[in-house]
C-alpha cells in the first residue's frame, strides 16, 4: 500500500464547524420545496381517490351490466369498463413500480485491493466530510465525478448506497489537492442530514415526470386494449380524456415542484462547496473548477481528433497522454506557465479565453456557474497549501488503468481490433504538425487567427503612414491589442444572448423581471455592448491598417508592389470567401427540414427551394474548381468528390422515401467544398502573413 502519510492533503488550519452548517438561503430553499412536496403529496392523493372512485364506479357500473342484462355485447361492455377503471388506477401508481437503472456500459469497477492506496484516500474524505462511504468506485474515461445510484419510489424511504463514479480525464487534469476538493464535494451532497430533502424532492420530481412524460408503455397498453373491440377503443377514448385531465393538473404542480428542486439544486451546490472548503480549502475548489474546464475543453478535442483518426482505421494506444499533452500544448498557446505535472498554473481572475462577462441567474438550471461558485467560495475564504503531486498517484498502476479505460472506450464503438495504434511519440508528431500546417507565426500572438483581414483601401493607407513611423512590432502587437479579437468574439457571443433573450422577450416567452433587471436596464445593457463592440473593431481596423503600414515602410520598392498585390489578393478572396459561406449557409439550412417528419407536399415545396439554390452553389463550385489558384488548394480525392457531384442532377426524395445515397453525395459535396474554401483562405493569408515578417526577422 502506498504511504499517504506525506502526500494527503490537509485540511485548512482552525477551520470552523459552523462553515458546513446550511445557510439561511439553503433552508430557504429546503422550505419552499418541502411545501412543493406537500402540495404535490396532497393533490397525488386527491387524484389517487379520484382514480379510485372512478374505477370502483366502472366496476360497479361493468358488473351491473354483466349481471343484470347477460348478453355478449354487455358482457364486453362491463369487462371494457372493468378494465379501464383499473388502467386508469395503474397510471396513477405506475410510477411505484419503475426503477431508473444505472448505464454502467462505459465505466469499469475496480476495488480496494486493487487501488488501496485511492480507497484509503477516499476513506479519509468521507471521515473529514461526515459522509457514508460509497459502495462501489467505477472509473470512466471523461473529465467527470459523481455520485450515483440505482433509484425507485421506495428509494426515498428504504437506505440506499451510493457509488462513485471517477473520470480518467479528471484524474488527468487536477493535483492532488484538487482531486481531493473534488471528492469532497461529491460526498458533501450526503454529509448534512438536511442535504436529504434534495434526494426527495428528486424522486418526487421524477415521479411527476414519470406520470407526464414517461408515458409510452402505457400508451402503448391502452393502443392493444382498443384494438380488442370497437367498445374497447370507446372506453380507451374515456380512459385518455380522464388521464388528460389529470397530466393537465399534473403539470401546474410540476412546474412548482420542479422549479423548487432546480432551486434546492443549486444551493445544494453552493452547500457541498462549503464542505469541501472545510475539508480542502477554497482555493482548492476555484483551482480545480478551472482546470476541469481546461481538462474537458482539451478532452472534447481529442476525442473530436480521435473520431477523424478512426476514420483512417487509426486509433491512441493510451489516451491520456495526449490528452495531457492537449493540455500542455492549451497552456502554451494561451501563456499560462505549467507545473512540474504539466498542469497550467491558475492565476487569481483567469477565466477561460472567450468566456461570457455576462452572468443571468437561470431558475430553470440544476447547478450555479463556476463563476457564482468561484465568489461563494472565495466568501469562505478558508485555504490551505497545496499537494502538487498528480492525481495519479492513487493508483497502483496508471499506466494499466490508462490502457484498459482506452481500450474500453474503444470497444464501446466497435472499433476494429486490427486498427493501427497511435503511441504518443506518433501522435506528438502528428498533432504538432497539424497544428504548424494550420497555424500563423507565433510572432503574431494569435492575433490573426479565427477571422479576417480587414479590408481597407491602400492608397488612403499610404497617406497615413507617418503615424506608425517611431512604432515598433512587439508595441503594435503587444497583449493587449494582440487580445483584441478575442475581445470582439466575446462581445459578440454577449450581444448573441441578449438577441435571444430579446427575441424571447418580444415572443412573450420570457419575462425580462424574471432576470432580475428592467427592461430600459436590459435595453441599456445591449447598448453598452454594441458600443463596445463598435469600438473594439475600429481598433482592429486601425490596427490592422497599421501592421500593413508598419511592413510596407521596412520593405524595399519591389517588395512593397509585392506585399500590396498580397493584400488587394487577399482581399478579394476573402471577399469571395464571405459569399461562399452565406451561400453554404443558406442551401444548408433550406435543405435541413427534410430532417424532420413532414408531409409530402412540404417535402417537395422544401427540396424545390434547395434545388433552386443549387444551381447557383454548382455555378460557384464549377468557377471555383476551375480557377487556377483555387483547385490547387483542393486534393484529387476532393475534386473528384466535386466533379462527380456536378456531373449528376440529384433527386433527392423519390415517392415514397428519400434517395439516401444521393443526399450523402450532396452533403459530402457541400463539406469539401466549405473546407476547400476555408484553407485557400487560410494559406493566402499565412503567404501574406509569413512574407511580411522578413521585414522584421
Amino acid at each position: 500500500m502506498k504511504n499517504l502519510t506525506l502526500s494527503y492533503p490537509p485540511m485548512p488550519a482552525g477551520a470552523d464547524k459552523n462553515v458546513i452548517k446550511p445557510s439561511k438561503s439553503f433552508k430557504n430553499r429546503v422550505y419552499i420545496a418541502v411545501s412543493a412536496i406537500i402540495l404535490f403529496i396532497i393533490c397525488y392523493l386527491l387524484l389517487f381517490l379520484g382514480s379510485l372512485a372512478i374505477a370502483i364506479a366502472f366496476g360497479y357500473i361493468g358488473v351491473a351490466f354483466i349481471v343484470l342484462h347477460p348478453a355478449f355485447i354487455t358482457l364486453v361492455v362491463g369487462v371494457a369498463l372493468i378494465l379501464s377503471g383499473l388502467m386508469l388506477v395503474y397510471f396513477v401508481i405506475k410510477f411505484i413500480f419503475k426503477r431508473t437503472r444505472v448505464d454502467y456500459s462505459d465505466m469499469i469497477e475496480i476495488t480496494a485491493d486493487q487501488h488501496p492506496a485511492l480507497f484509503d484516500f477516499i476513506s479519509k474524505i468521507t471521515i473529514e466530510a461526515q459522509a457514508p462511504r460509497p459502495k462501489r468506485i467505477y472509473l470512466s474515461a471523461d473529465v467527470n465525478a459523481g455520485v450515483f445510484y440505482s433509484s425507485s419510489f421506495w428509494s426515498m424511504f428504504l437506505p440506499v448506497k451510493k457509488n462513485l463514479k471517477i473520470g480518467l480525464g479528471l484524474i488527468n487534469s487536477v493535483n492532488l489537492s484538487e482531486f481531493k476538493a473534488v471528492m469532497a464535494h461529491e460526498f458533501g451532497h450526503f454529509s448534512q442530514r438536511s442535504m436529504k430533502v434534495g434526494s426527495y424532492v428528486y424522486n418526487f420530481n421524477k415521479v411527476l415526470y414519470n406520470m407526464l412524460y414517461d408515458t409510452e408503455d402505457y400508451s402503448n397498453l391502452i393502443s392493444r386494449f382498443a384494438r380488442v373491440h370497437g367498445v374497447f377503443s370507446m372506453a380507451a377514448s374515456l380512459n385518455i380524456k380522464l388521464i388528460q385531465g389529470m397530466q393537465y393538473i399534473l403539470r401546474k404542480i410540476y412546474i412548482v415542484v420542479n422549479k423548487a428542486h432546480l432551486a434546492l439544486s443549486r444551493e445544494m451546490e453552493f452547500q457541498a462547496d462549503a464542505v469541501a472548503a472545510y475539508v480542502s480549502g477554497s482555493n482548492h475548489i476555484i483551482s480545480s473548477l478551472k482546470r476541469i474546464d481546461i481538462g474537458q475543453a482539451c478532452y472534447e478535442n481529442l476525442i473530436n481528433y480521435s473520431r477523424a483518426n478512426l476514420k483512417q482505421n487509426k486509433r491512441a494506444d493510451n489516451l491520456y497522454p495526449q490528452h495531457l499533452e492537449m493540455i500542455r500544448h492549451f497552456a502554451n498557446y494561451h501563456k499560462i506557465e505549467i507545473d512540474a505535472a504539466a498542469l497550467p498554473i491558475i492565476s487569481d481572475g483567469w477565466n477561460l479565453p472567450e468566456s461570457s462577462e455576462i452572468v443571468i441567474k437561470n431558475q430553470w438550471s440544476s447547478h450555479p456557474t463556476n463563476n457564482e461558485r468561484e465568489v461563494h467560495a472565495n466568501r469562505i475564504n478558508l485555504t490551505t497549501t497545496t499537494v502538487n503531486e498528480p492525481a495519479w498517484v492513487l493508483f497502483e498502476d496508471p499506466l494499466l488503468i490508462q490502457t484498459q479505460l482506452t481500450d474500453h472506450l474503444y470497444e464501446i464503438v466497435n472499433t476494429d481490433k486490427n486498427a493501427e495504434r497511435v503511441t504518443i511519440e506518433a501522435f506528438k508528431q502528428d498533432f504538432y504538425s497539424k497544428i504548424t500546417e494550420n497555424s500563423f507565426d507565433p510572432q503574431y500572438n494569435n492575433y490573426f487567427d479565427d477571422r479576417l483581414i480587414t479590408a481597407f483601401n491602400i492608397d488612403d493607407a499610404l497617406a497615413n503612414q507617418d503615424y506608425i513611423r517611431d512604432q515598433t512590432f512587439e508595441g503594435l502587437l503587444n497583449a493587449e491589442n494582440s487580445n483584441l479579437p478575442a475581445k470582439a468574439r466575446r462581445l459578440q457571443g454577449d450581444i448573441d444572448i441578449f438577441d435571444s433573450l430579446i427575441w424571447l422577450i418580444k415572443s412573450k416567452l420570457l419575462i425580462s423581471a424574471a432576470l432580475n433587471i428592467t427592461p430600459t436596464i436590459f435595453i441599456t445593457f445591449r447598448h453598452c455592448l454594441n458600443r463596445n463592440m463598435k469600438l473594439c473593431k475600429k481598433r482592429i481596423e486601425e490596427l490592422d491598417k497599421n501592421l500593413f503600414l508598419f511592413f510596407y515602410m521596412r520593405s524595399t520598392d519591389t517588395q512593397r508592389e509585392m506585399l500590396i498585390a498580397q493584400y488587394n489578393n487577399l482581399f478579394d478572396y476573402q471577399q469571395e470567401a464571405v459569399a461562399d459561406y452565406e451561400m453554404y449557409n443558406n442551401i444548408m439550412r433550406a435543405l435541413a427540414p427534410v430532417y424532420n417528419k413532414m408531409t409530402v407536399e412540404q417535402i417537395h415545396d422544401t427540396l424545390a427551394e434547395v434545388y433552386k439554390q443549387e444551381r447557383y452553389v454548382k455555378k460557384r463550385i464549377n468557377e471555383t474548381i476551375t480557377d487556377e489558384t483555387s483547385r490547387k488548394y483542393f486534393n484529387e480525392v476532393q475534386i473528384k468528390i466535386l466533379e462527380d457531384y456536378l456531373a449528376v442532377k440529384h433527386t433527392y426524395y423519390l415517392e415514397p422515401r428519400y434517395d439516401n445515397q444521393a443526399l450523402q453525395n450532396f452533403n459530402e459535396a457541400m463539406e469539401v467544398y466549405v473546407l476547400g474554401i476555408a484553407k485557400r483562405n487560410f494559406e493566402i493569408k499565412k503567404d501574406l502573413l509569413n512574407f511580411q515578417l522578413q521585414f522584421v526577422n
